[in-house]
């Protein structure tokens, strides 16, 4: 049996604890998974506030956490809330006694507060990495994995990243054949292709103050799919080249040739999602020319390629659902 700890922390994420329960705490040992007990520690061993909603029951006090095989640490509502002392020196004492420690999403935040990420590779929730950079400054942030393995202390991504690090958790200590059958019972794949990239929206940058570099902004765009470039940006604007790389990168943050590939690898993003248009007319209509530069661009910016970001974000249309008629 391997027996899982889980620290309870008020404001700890519903949604993390049902990742959890379900990837650790179902009996399925009628198809080879298992047994595992589940230690719910928290101080006091009270019930504890969760997020969104509901409160847990504690089965143990922290010093639940002491014995166990591993300790799992659930993201919080407010990833900078205070970790209590007695959490902390709690996790230490368990990560001495040679216990793998692991973070969903936020829970990153709690380990770093405990000192524990340290020299490592971590990563978080792609809106909190800059802030996880601050809180845990002696560690490496990885800003486009689903889950990081330093052996003894594991991370993971954003949500359903920490399923990803459960599944990842289960292959690690009991094979792949359970890790699959379990994969199976939760209707996912194993393992998911790509990183965090491909879930980041990328919304337009403001546009500039000056008319000029404004108007071509929107001129490029109407005319995306065409075979423009930079020395048809500056025409239109009508400016110097230095003056309107200058003007155009104090207002994006980017190069001119940078934001149009942006924009280009943005707009097939959006074809991908919404239309069935083969990859080929994705890669015309989006301004990429062929199909090799789509999948070359989509893979540098995004982490996969063409085929696979439709399959995780294709949009289900009405007309795809079966007619719920009734006649025959």
């Amino acid at each position: 049996m391997r027996t899982v700890g889980v620290l309870l922390l008020p404001g700890s994420r519903s949604f993390d604890l049902g990742v959890i329960g379900e990837v650790w705490g179902v009996d399925r040992t009628d198809s080879g998974i298992g047994p595992f007990e589940v230690r719910l520690c928290a101080s006091g061993r009270g019930r504890v506030a969760t997020h969104p909603f509901g409160q847990v029951q504690a089965t143990h006090g922290l010093s639940g956490l002491a014995g166990c095989d591993l300790v799992l640490v659930p993201g919080r509502v407010d990833p900078h809330a205070e970790v209590p002392a007695a959490a902390v020196a709690a996790l230490r004492e368990a990560h001495r006694a040679g216990i793998t420690v692991a973070s969903l999403c936020s829970g990153a935040f709690t380990l770093a507060a405990a000192g524990l990420l340290d020299g490592r590779s971590v990563t978080t929730h792609w809106r909190l990495l800059d802030d996880l950079e601050t809180a845990a400054r002696g560690a490496v942030v990885q800003r486009d994995v689903l889950f990081t393995d330093e052996g003894d202390v594991l991370t993971s991504a954003g949500v359903v990243g920490g399923l990803d690090l459960c599944l990842h958790l289960v292959r690690r200590d009991h094979g792949a054949e359970v890790a699959a059958a379990l994969a199976r019972r939760l209707v996912m794949p194993p393992a998911r292709e790509g990183g965090q990239r491909q879930y980041v929206d990328n919304p337009l940058p403001p546009k500039p103050s000056r008319p000029s570099v404004s108007s071509t902004m929107d001129w490029a765009l109407e005319r995306i799919a065409d075979d423009i470039g930079v020395d048809d940006l500056v025409g239109h604007a009508g400016l110097s080249e230095r003056t309107f790389h200058r003007e155009f990168a104090a207002a994006t943050g980017v190069t001119p040739g940078r934001w149009l590939r942006a924009q280009r690898v943005r707009l097939a993003r959006r074809l991908l999602e919404t239309t069935e248009l083969p990859v080929e007319r994705v890669a015309q209509r989006s301004g990429l020319g062929t199909a090799a530069n789509l999948r070359r661009r989509l893979r540098a910016d995004v982490g996969v390629g063409p085929d696979s970001y439709r399959r995780t974000f294709r949009s289900v249309t009405v007309e795809a659902w079966p007619s719920t008629s009734t006649s025959s």
